[in-house]
């Protein structure tokens, strides 16, 4: 039997009612109750998968309009890892950002996620201290998402210049390159 996917609370509070508080229009805020993101209530413990997918669509529509899609996914990556590091949860995950440095940090990236859902995997394969391939096991289609949350991730630990590129997106995975200055 397969597993029933779920994102937690704190990945929607920060990116919802921190990266993007105010800057959703009230048709997109309509939207997200539609799709079961009440921001007006009180967050749920879970939400599906699903809906989160859903909320992510409308958010990237309405808050990056007039940009190339990938460029779109990417800022919303960035902007869900700068959300969350202001919950509760996200606090002690800055905290060990800074201690660990960027290939520390990487080397607990499967961690993240794992605090972020229960379903995304990662796996990383070190190349040179400053250089890695990171594996994620689902990347919902969009995998410039994931490029702006590595990017973000890799900056939060201290890594200047972070860059990640798509290396090879093969069904619901993709395999990034990630590499920064030190």
């Amino acid at each position: 039997m397969q597993q029933r996917q779920w994102v937690f609370e704190h990945t929607v509070e920060g990116l919802f009612r921190v990266a993007l508080n105010g800057r959703l229009s009230p048709p997109a805020t309509r939207a997200l109750e539609r799709t079961g993101i009440a921001l007006t209530r009180p967050l749920l413990p879970v939400y599906p998968v699903e809906t989160w997918w859903r909320a992510l669509e409308i958010t990237v529509a309405d808050v990056y309009p007039g940009l190339p899609a990938d460029e779109a996914w990417r800022r919303l990556g960035h902007e869900v890892l700068e959300g969350l590091l202001y919950t509760c949860m996200g606090r002690s995950l800055r905290s060990a950002a800074g201690r660990l440095g960027p290939l520390g940090f990487l080397r607990r990236f499967n961690t993240t996620l794992r605090s972020a859902d229960n379903y995304v995997h990662a796996r990383l394969e070190e190349q040179a201290p400053t250089r890695c391939a990171v594996w994620i096991n689902e990347v919902m289609g969009q995998p410039a998402y994931y490029q702006g949350l590595l990017e973000a991730s890799i900056a939060l630990a201290g890594g200047r210049a972070a860059r990640a590129g798509l290396l090879a997106h093969e069904g619901p995975a993709a395999r990034f390159h990630v590499q920064w200055d030190a």
